[in-house]
């Protein structure tokens, strides 16, 4: 730490699988897939299930990057240290609050999800005061569990993704079990949507990470590029575990392993799991009318107690993700308020010692996101623009890497993509700017295009209207690397 001109504040007690699971609990490969899937059915068919090992090679590109960089530089804030050590502090700052406008945006989404999954087996209708309730409830006691301390925080988190993994590697066995017996034919894995023959519309059931409705007129090519929404809504997050590096045993090595495996198991098992469960669709057109269709090809396969059980995965996944979110978040607060370039640093980047966690910035991220919550007439159009935020933050990474990745220094980490960086970039960049053009150009989601832009901008006017002259002043602010050139 004193190499990077900081004091070891946060306590290190996460350890390979605690690591692994922080990462992998952001991820959740169940929470995402269960959300998504119905938008996959009605757009692209059972065939759109291809897209998820495509996006998972492309981001597996970006972790690739990702874990060199946290080995190279093993600090809480991510992105934002890293770009402003390799770009300079105004791409830091750029970097650094959309992250921060990601992050707060997406836990009262994941919480709002769980809620709504609450009221599907409860029967409550999606309008319900009573959902606000629950979302309020859950970010509370998320809260809670972070400020009671970290090791609380990733004990809980630990299960949770040992549930998860346990569960969804348990489905994959029984559900290779029943196909084995059935021997069904597999061409429904390479069945089309039945609207986009020739043209038509993609339409999906209303969830707190998709829109409403996508409709879209065009070839097949169409669908099958938006059923990439499912893979790119989920398979995000990997960076967490670098995130909480200040809080990791032996960090330069252990969090990238965690980066890169919890991209790894997440595509595989989810890959497994998609193509089980669809050669387990036995009326395709029942299964559509389902605004969640998953546990209705599970429960006909496999009996009503796999069924029950699955919700309560779905339930255990979602609460680890939005524990874990918040978490990364409240870190990111802290690293940019140590610096002195976020609002009230005085405040923000102070850490108990009895508990070893930014408990004001844990606090901040719940007030943020209860708002969020309560104003959830326009939290759509927030969630849909959550989706394109990570893409732009790992852009703008990864461009940094190539422009200042002769800089880093060998003398922390043991990954290194060696001569092979350079070309794993380029690739990734070229993957990244696929997946935002997805994500902004359909009509669709234009709205969520220009709360984006708009968030981004508000990034760029902070800069330049108050942090630019802090950095300048020598009041905030970290050194490049180029700078520090003499120490690291």
């Amino acid at each position: 730490m004193a190499t990077f001109h900081y004091k070891q504040e946060l306590r290190r007690t996460i350890r390979l699988f605690g690591s692994f699971a922080v990462a992998f609990s952001f991820i959740s490969i169940t929470t995402g897939i269960f959300l998504n899937y119905s938008l996959v059915l009605d757009g692209a068919g059972p065939a759109g299930f291809w897209t998820w090992p495509i996006v998972t090679i492309g981001q597996l590109l970006v972790a690739l990057v990702f874990a060199e960089l946290a080995g190279r530089m093993p600090l809480t804030g991510y992105s934002y240290q890293w770009v402003t050590r390799l770009a300079g502090p105004g791409w830091g700052w750029f970097t650094g609050w959309v992250a921060v406008c990601f992050l707060i945006i997406v836990v009262p989404s994941v919480d709002h999800a769980l809620a709504s999954v609450i009221g599907y087996v409860a029967g409550v209708d999606e309008s319900s005061l009573w959902l606000k309730v629950i979302v309020c409830m859950t970010m509370v006691t998320q809260a809670l569990i972070h400020v009671l301390g970290v090791r609380l925080a990733n004990l809980i988190n630990s299960v949770a993704v040992f549930t998860e993994v346990v569960g969804m590697v348990g489905l994959v066995v029984l559900f290779a079990g029943l196909m084995i017996y059935k021997q069904p034919s597999g061409e429904i894995l390479w069945e089309r949507g039945a609207q986009f023959e020739s043209a038509g519309e993609l339409s999906g059931p209303e969830t707190p990470s998709v829109p409403a409705a996508v409709e879209q007129e065009g070839p097949y090519w169409q669908a099958f590029l938006m059923a990439c929404l499912m893979g790119a809504y989920t398979l995000v997050g990997f960076e967490s575990a670098a995130n909480l590096s200040e809080e990791t045993v032996n960090a330069e090595r252990t969090v990238p392993k965690a980066v890169v495996w919890s991209v790894v198991v997440s595509g595989t098992v989810g890959t497994l799991f998609l193509v089980l469960t669809s050669l387990g669709i036995e009326d395709l057109e029942a299964v559509k009318k389902e605004p969640y269709p998953l546990p209705t090809i599970i429960e006909s396969n496999l009996g009503s107690l796999v069924g029950a059980g699955f919700f309560v995965l779905v339930g255990v996944s979602i609460f680890a993700c939005g524990l874990i979110i918040m978490a990364s978040g409240s870190r990111l607060i802290y690293a940019m308020a140590r610096d002195n370039v976020f609002p009230f640093s005085n405040v923000f980047k102070q850490v108990p010692s009895k508990t070893s966690v930014p408990v004001a910035a844990v606090v901040l991220v719940l007030l943020v996101g209860i708002l969020a919550e309560l104003f959830s007439d326009s939290l759509q159009d927030l969630i849909q623009s959550a989706a394109v935020l990570p893409a732009v933050i790992y852009l703008v990474t990864i461009c940094s890497y190539l422009r200042g990745r002769h800089a880093m220094s060998p003398r922390f980490g043991t990954f290194s993509l060696g001569r092979s960086g350079p070309g794993v970039a380029l690739v990734a960049i070229i993957w990244l700017l696929l997946i935002i053009s997805i994500l902004s150009i359909p009509m669709q989601f234009r709205r969520a295009t220009w709360t984006s832009l708009s968030l981004c901008l508000g990034g760029v006017l902070i800069y330049f209207c108050w942090v630019r002259q802090r950095i300048l002043s020598g009041q905030a602010g970290i050194r490049s690397l180029h700078e520090e050139a003499g120490t690291l």
